[in-house]
């Protein structure tokens, strides 16, 4: 990255661009998306701030090579950069058109008795054919864009080769697809930006290794390294889930293993009573092979999970995994309701089967990695009927596009049926699958395999086992809580997981 770009990302840092600490100052933006991060060109509001921007703006323009009559501004953050940027460009050399739209068409003055064109256009009318530069802030899901092209193609025929930003957000839309490059092949029109999200990140990053603060040219400090670090901690996160394939490349892995052995068996605490729960973590806890407990609503509701979590410590660090059967089927914006208890709470990760949609699993995701969350990722369930091709509800492959979303969200735990040996190796392939897309084909063996339906489901371990790879397990409920003797239970059940 050249030194103009590090400059302007100090510049937009230390005026327009909004950083979050912490989850109750982030900002919604259009997309309905919770964001730790913001850029406002609004902020841009004096003559010296507005002048840095357009040069940038002016440059990045000139460094496209495409040559335009005119520039537009894209209501509402357009309006206010056309005609400095313009400016900015005649002082360069190359004079341009600038003009922007008015959302009400105006009746008087110099509009009474003219075309449509010249009640709603403000600045020089474009002609017929011309070449249209189209300006705005940020690019995120592309709906204004959009908006503003359908808004020129009926004012008349015009080219329109060129959208200038001024901050590449790299995001992913509902689909999947990264919204800028769908843009560019839906309109023919290139996308380009003063600086990206991963700029952004690599300039903190550069500062946070090399044990150096940001400051302001007075000198005084901006961001220490405590702040530089939650920053990249919490855009890190942002982009793993939300970002394009470059950005969560740049990013790379996020996650810790939930477990930190490679084999486990995991009691599922579906015990009815507290006291049940403390003799089966007291008889449980200290078997070598026992690598967490998994609690359930029951328990979590009737005693509070800050309760559960308090009675656990009294014999273990072993993680505590919660399933609140079945977390991640509400709206989007919940996911951080969700996250918050849980880690106010102090429970140690949480499993989630998002069956309610593509933007619900990923805000589900990404909140609880932002507070600090360990994420198991679940799609198919051990018992019968769940699946339409078992005569259920939910699509298989809806059921594997779960998985797939949270792999390329960066989660590398994911709740497999281990009484469906054939259905751990479809997920395994497809998880795997997507950790080469974006890390290659050297960290495919990250992922690990959590399985429930053993005992009283008719699964076998030692099956589930043999297809779910190296990194496995097992989640064993009533065989283990319903045995006369806890630990002896856990003691072989570990046995068969090795």
């Amino acid at each position: 990255m050249d030194g103009a770009k590090k400059d302007f990302i100090n510049f937009l840092l230390q005026n327009g661009l909004f950083l979050s600490d912490s989850p109750a100052t982030d900002r919604t933006l259009k997309s309905k998306r919770i964001s730790p991060w913001f850029l406002n060109v609004g902020d841009f509001n004096d003559g010296m701030k507005l002048s840095e921007l357009s040069r940038a703006y002016s440059q990045t323009i000139i460094d496209s090579g495409i040559e335009v009559d005119s520039l537009y501004g894209i209501p509402e953050k357009g309006v206010g950069l056309v005609g400095p940027v313009a400016t900015e460009l005649a002082r360069r050399g190359i004079n341009v058109g600038w003009f922007f739209t008015r959302k009400l068409p105006k009746e008087h003055g110099e509009a009474t008795g003219k075309t449509d064109m010249s009640k709603i256009v403000v600045g020089r009318a474009p002609k017929e054919g011309e070449l249209i530069g189209q300006l705005d802030d940020v690019f995120t899901a592309g709906d204004a864009k959009y908006e503003a092209r359908q808004v020129l193609q009926e004012l008349g025929d015009f080219q329109l080769p060129l959208l200038a930003i001024a901050l590449d957000r790299q995001e992913v839309g509902i689909d999947g697809k990264s919204s800028i490059e769908e843009y560019q092949e839906k309109t023919g029109t290139r996308v380009v930006s003063c600086v990206s999200a991963v700029d952004v990140l690599n300039h903190l990053k550069e500062h946070f290794e090399a044990n150096k603060e940001i400051s302001y040219s007075s000198g005084k400090v901006f961001m220490n390294a405590e702040q530089l670090s939650t920053y990249i901690e919490r855009l890190s996160n942002y982009l793993r889930v939300y970002g394009t394939d470059s950005a969560r490349k740049a990013v790379g892995k996020l996650e810790k293993r939930v477990i930190s052995g490679e084999r486990s068996v995991i009691p599922a605490c579906d015990v009815e009573t507290i006291e049940q729960y403390e003799e089966l973590v007291k008889q449980t806890a200290d078997v070598e092979g026992i690598g967490g407990f998994k609690v359930g609503f029951e328990l979590g509701l009737t005693y509070g999970l800050p309760r559960i979590v308090e009675v656990t410590k009294k014999y273990t660090d072993k993680p505590i995994i919660y399933d609140h059967q079945k977390a991640g089927t509400d709206i989007p914006d919940t996911g951080r309701n969700f996250a918050r208890a849980c880690s106010k709470a102090g429970v140690d990760a949480v499993i989630l089967f998002p069956q309610a949609g593509p933007e619900t699993a990923r805000a589900w995701i990404y909140h609880a990695l932002d507070h600090g969350l360990q994420v198991i990722v679940g799609g198919r369930m051990t018992h019968p009927a769940y699946a339409v091709s078992e005569g259920g509800f939910i699509t298989d492959k809806g059921a594997m596009e779960m998985y797939r979303i949270g792999a390329r969200a960066g989660v590398t735990n994911f709740v497999v049926p281990g009484n469906k040996p054939e259905i751990i190796k479809q997920v395994r392939e497809a998880v795997e699958g997507e950790i080469a897309k974006i890390l290659g084909a050297e960290e495919t063996n990250i992922a690990s395999f959590y399985a429930p339906g053993f005992v009283a489901q008719g699964g076998k371990i030692s099956d589930a086992a043999a297809v779910a790879g190296d990194r496995f397990h097992g989640i064993v409920g009533r065989g283990i809580y319903q045995a006369e003797d806890m630990n002896a239970a856990a003691i072989e059940y570990t046995s068969q997981v090795k």
